[in-house]
Order: structure tokens, then sequence, then C-alpha cells
């Protein structure tokens, strides 16, 4: 359909300022692309462009996925999102889409749908065709750093977008790249800090505790867990195979961790330091059954996980872990340029000295005087032994039985 120039113009006129004031304000503050994508086409609809369907695809920086999609659908009150992990690039329903061609350098994807499909098509715009659309219009995401994404529009109308449509949107598009290269930076920089630092290690230093010496004392369930004989595997087990038991172990105590609300800060070789804060929210004798709650999910995973270990053949794993509470130092030590976020203390220091004994007790979680005394659940006391650095030998408790509460402390 062919339009004058104007219709073109007045298209232009009474759509465009709108999108455009709203791309370069608010639409740059938002976290994700889905709201981006849901308040673009709203303000488009609402201008006359008959969108059916829109969608965002961007492939990520992500320890667990390859690619996220945001989906807008006519008459639908949000976007949707997606998640693709990594092996979708190896998929026949990913190598025979659009996005893949162009993520690999072509320009422009257009098609208008109900013009008969030709053999060579992508497979996906007969599914298109079935919902009703009539033209599909693709185009790259391209980012500062070379990286290609790409956005989708479509609609049901008869006869497809007009030209002046289909201009705005092509018009519009350097602009949304911008936009989208902002959001997608902020999310990607929030996930690479939650994985590389913990969940709240990373909102901390994005909110500006980057400072050496910032940093607060707070109460907490400290956990450190280590792998029981660690120098013997690594000297026993090829490179791959150490690895892939570090990952397995690491992988059953952070699940249980993190289901239980516990802060993981760091890992050490082959010891996880977690801690559990304790605030007016979250009360010691709260965190306390979390923190047990979660080393007995954690020794029950890894006796499923080595079971099926040992069906394939590989190496079992045990671990050792220690219950504590007490005041640690949280925030940021280091060099001026090489900082950590980590916890620091004599409490810290006595978790470590009672998760040592771990293997001489032959019991794969271990509890302080200080634990107990706010745990109210079953405990078993293993008597007085002598730690490393503390004058005295202390009292050691392990897990008791689920049912055996206790109302007051040993």
């Amino acid at each position: 359909m062919t339009v004058n120039a104007r219709n073109t113009r007045s298209l232009r006129d009474t759509a465009a300022p709108d999108a455009v004031g709203w791309l370069v304000s608010d639409a740059r503050l938002l976290p994700t692309p889905a709201p981006l994508l849901e308040g673009l086409c709203e303000r488009l609809t609402a201008r006359g462009v008959p969108l059916a369907r829109a969608s965002i695809s961007l492939f990520t920086l992500h320890p667990l996925l390859h690619a996220r999609s945001f989906r807008w659908r006519a008459g639908h009150p949000s976007a949707t999102t997606e998640v693709h992990p990594h092996g979708l690039q190896h998929l026949p329903a990913f190598a025979q889409s659009p996005f893949k061609a162009l993520r690999e350098g072509v320009p422009v994807i257009h098609r208008r749908l109900e013009q008969p499909l030709a053999p060579d098509d992508y497979p996906m715009f007969q599914g298109l065709r079935e919902e009703g659309l009539t033209e599909y219009l693709a185009l790259p995401v391209c980012f500062s750093d070379g990286s290609r994404h790409a956005v989708s529009w479509s609609t049901s109308e008869p006869g497809g977008f007009t030209d002046a449509q289909r201009a705005l949107l092509q018009e519009l598009h350097p602009l949304l790249e911008l936009v989208l290269e902002v959001i997608a930076r902020k999310d990607m920089t929030g996930v690479l800090l939650d994985t590389y630092l913990g969940r709240d290690t990373g909102r901390r230093i994005l909110q500006g505790q980057i400072r050496r010496g910032d940093g607060e004392t707070t109460s907490a369930v400290i956990c450190l867990s280590d792998l029981r004989s660690f120098t013997a595997l690594s000297d026993a087990l090829p490179r791959d195979a150490l690895l892939e038991l570090l990952n397995a172990y690491f992988e059953t105590m952070v699940s249980a961790f993190h289901a239980h609300g516990a802060e993981v800060l760091k890992f050490m070789g082959d010891a996880v330091l977690a801690i559990f804060r304790i605030d007016a929210e979250s009360p010691v004798e709260e965190r306390c059954m979390a923190a047990a709650r979660t080393m007995r999910e954690a020794v029950a995973a890894s006796a499923r996980d080595n079971a099926s270990r040992r069906e394939q053949g590989l190496t079992p794993y045990e671990f050792g872990a220690s219950l504590h509470v007490g005041d640690v130092m949280y925030g940021n030590i280091g060099a001026s340029d090489r900082l950590d976020f980590t916890v620091i203390g004599p409490a810290v220091n006595l978790a470590s000295r009672i998760a040592g004994l771990c293997a001489g007790l032959n019991e794969p979680v271990l509890l302080s005087e200080s634990f107990v005394s706010h745990y109210r659940g079953g405990v078993k006391d293993l008597g007085r032994h002598p730690l490393k650095g503390v004058p005295h030998p202390m009292r050691i408790y392990t897990l008791g039985s689920e049912s055996s509460a206790r109302t007051a402390a040993a």
C-alpha cells in the first residue's frame, strides 16, 4: 500500500514525538527490556500503528542463559519474558530462525506473510501466518561492543504495515538500540556482580559501597564448609574430574544456602563462606533454624548426589561444615586498587577452627556453643575439644533429631 508524503509526515508527527520523548526520558530508567517493549508498543498502538506482536531477543553474558526473549502481544496486559539456556544455539529452531541470521550480519528481514511463502523462508513464518499475522519486520540491535541482538515487529492488519508505519518503526530503531543497551548493561552488571560476589554484596557495591574501609559490624550466623580430603583428591584426580567434583559440591552447598536466605560470600579453594544476617526482621533464633535446615538439606542432597555419582563411576565427595553465631565486620578490605567485599573477625576464625574438627569427629556439621544457645532444635553434645588459637577447649555439638526441640539452651 502506497501513501503520499503528507500522510507519512502526519503519522510521524503524531506518533514519533510521544515515543521519542518517552525513550529518551523515563524508558532509560526501566529495570529490564520487558517494560520497555510494553511501553513502546502501547504508545505506538495508541497512535495508530497496528502492532499485533513484537519481540526483543538479547544474547546475554550469563552463567546459565544464552539468551532472553521479551514478547508483547496485542490484548495482553504485559510483555512476557522467556529464558533460553546455553545450548540454544545448537538447536534446529534457533539455527533456522531470523534471529540467528540477524546476529550473523543480515541487515534486515522483511516478509509480507499474506503472499505465498517461498521454499527458503524461515520455518517460523508458517506459524506466524497461522496466527493471522500479515507482515513481519526484524532488525538487528547492534551494541557498542559489537554484539548483535534483534527486535521484531508484526501486524495482522490486512495488507500489512503502511509505508509510513514501517518507516516510523525503522526511524525509531536507532534510539531503541541506545536505550536497550543502557538497560541491558545495567541488568548484565547486576547479574555478574550477583554471580561473582553474591546477591547482597552486589547490591551494596552498586549502591556505592566501593571505598576501602566501607562496611559495618553486624551479627550473623556464620557457616564455613569445606571439602574433606581435598589435598588427596587433588593428587589423585585428573584436572577435569577434580573441577567437576568441586562444582558438584559447590552446587549442593550454594543451592541449600540460597534456598534459605543465606548470603554466599566467597569460595576459598574448596571452602564456602556464607552468612545468615541477623537483624530486627530476622532474629537470631529464626536465622539459626534456617541455618540448621540448610545444613540438613545439604547433607541429604549430597547423599543423593553421591549415590548417583557412584552409579556413574564418579568420585563421591564429603564435606565438613560449622555453624557459629557472632559479630563480624562486613565490608571492603584490600589494596587501594584491588578490593574484596567479605566478612572478617574472630567469629569467622572460630567458625573455621570448628569446621576443621569435622573429619576427626566424623560429623558433617558441627555447632558452636554460641549457636546452640540460640537454636531450639535438637542437638547432640560431642564434649569439649581444643581449637588452634583458642586458650581453652570448647564444647562442640552436632545436629540431633529434628523432633527433639529444646526449650532452653544446653
